[in-house]
């Protein structure tokens, strides 16, 4: 379980790069394929706010169940940052979405939004990764990790992106990400 949490971090760390440069193109005046920042959103929205915090929350629910709620405030925090990061990935898309469809929104206010949103999450994982996943695993029994993961079950879907069967709707976004390794 600690594994897949890993790998989904370094994928969304991958992703929050992917938009930082962009804001960074945007900031120096160049054009952007604004498409491909919807669509790293519209994977942050569709996996991440869907699949990957909803099974965090069970994660961390049954680590405080576990350990009683006093002096775990940290913990108890993330399921209120899982739900901000979810209003800020709206925020952002409905943002491309007007953009996309010819409304005037300010570059200015598109690139903090970018900015703002990448360090939102960003500080997000850094504070799971450094703080609450090392002291989940001190912590929790391997009896304990077959019962969140038997909890978790029915929200371990096959991620649309990195995963083996690869969602279409993602097919711009995947070649996007290949050609941009090949180019380093």
């Amino acid at each position: 379980m600690l594994a897949r949490i890993h790998t989904d971090h370094a994928h969304i760390s991958t992703l929050l790069s992917v938009l930082s440069a962009k804001a960074q193109r945007l900031k120096q005046g160049q054009e952007v394929n604004l498409s491909v920042i919807r669509d790293v959103v519209d994977y942050l929205q569709r996996y991440a706010d869907q699949s990957h915090h909803p099974m965090e929350d069970i994660l961390y629910q049954y680590y405080l169940d576990k350990v009683g709620d006093t002096q775990q405030g940290e913990v108890h925090q993330l399921a209120i940052e899982h739900r901000k990061l979810r209003e800020a990935t709206d925020q952002l898309f409905d943002t491309l979405n007007m953009i996309l469809n010819d409304a005037v929104v300010p570059r200015e206010r598109l690139i903090a939004d970018i900015e703002d949103f990448v360090q939102l999450q960003r500080t997000h994982l850094e504070q799971e990764e450094v703080r609450v996943l090392p002291l989940l695993e001190r912590t929790l029994t391997d009896h304990d990790w077959q019962q969140i993961h038997r909890l978790v079950a029915n929200k371990l879907v096959e991620d649309p992106l990195f995963g083996d069967t690869g969602d279409r709707e993602f097919e711009d976004l995947r070649e996007y990400l290949m050609n941009s390794e090949s180019e380093q």
